[in-house]
């Protein structure tokens, strides 16, 4: 499932830049004191702007999601690879969950974007905390052992855990580490964290934006 899903990278980078630019491009032409002259109440403004932000990436990424996985299925099969067999409820938690991933990234790209009103600073910090970590932790031999499992636990690419598709056997002698595909939070439990990060920054980028000038 993860090959198939190999383009989320590219896409969670798309997203978390637009995310960004939604707010630093209103800082830079000089558009905010409009919105806020027109809008006073500025948590206001920056919840209207998560809202469509977050809905309009979602739904995206809903459309984008369910033609790549059996796009990509059918591909891998063809080309004579191993498909494993999903459950439904499985594959709906996969597709549903990454267009949800892509969508709070692009609000947390927002918030940072307000915090730091620069895009370049903003899209940096953003990808350095939900992309990097992630293939710090993937890589085999990066990272001493244990690790890439804290990382994967407190940073927000902790939400990458909703695209797992294989169930880890205690019974069973394995591997479980991110590098092959398991990680150490639950789906909905690492897209949590994720939710978290996004809510603080939310949080924080609200009492910014009442405290500084536009």
């Amino acid at each position: 499932m993860q090959q198939t899903l190999a383009g989320v990278f590219a896409g969670l980078i798309a997203m978390a830049v637009v995310g960004v630019m939604f707010m630093t491009a209103e800082y830079r032409r000089g558009l905010i004191r409009t919105t806020l002259t027109a809008s006073p109440r500025r948590g206001r403004v920056l919840a209207a702007k998560a809202v469509v932000m977050g809905a309009v990436t979602f739904a995206a990424g809903l459309i984008a999601v369910a033609i790549a996985i059996p796009l990509g299925q059918h591909l891998l099969h063809d080309n004579g690879s191993p498909v494993l067999a999903l459950a439904v409820p499985t594959m709906l938690r996969i597709v549903a969950g990454t267009a949800a991933l892509l969508a709070v990234a692009a609000v947390l790209g927002l918030a940072v974007g307000t915090l730091l009103r620069r895009s370049a600073a903003a899209v940096t910090a953003v990808i350095a905390g939900i992309v990097l970590p992630y293939l710090l932790a993937v890589l085999p031999g990066v990272l001493p052992v244990g690790v890439e499992e804290w990382l994967m636990r407190v940073t927000p690419a902790a939400a990458f855990a909703i695209e797992q598709s294989t169930n880890a056997y205690p019974q069973v002698a394995a591997t479980y580490t991110p590098a092959t595909g398991y990680f150490p939070l639950a789906p909905w439990a690492g897209f949590a964290v994720l939710c978290a990060w996004t809510a603080l920054g939310l949080g924080l980028a609200t009492w910014a934006l009442r405290r500084r000038d536009a």
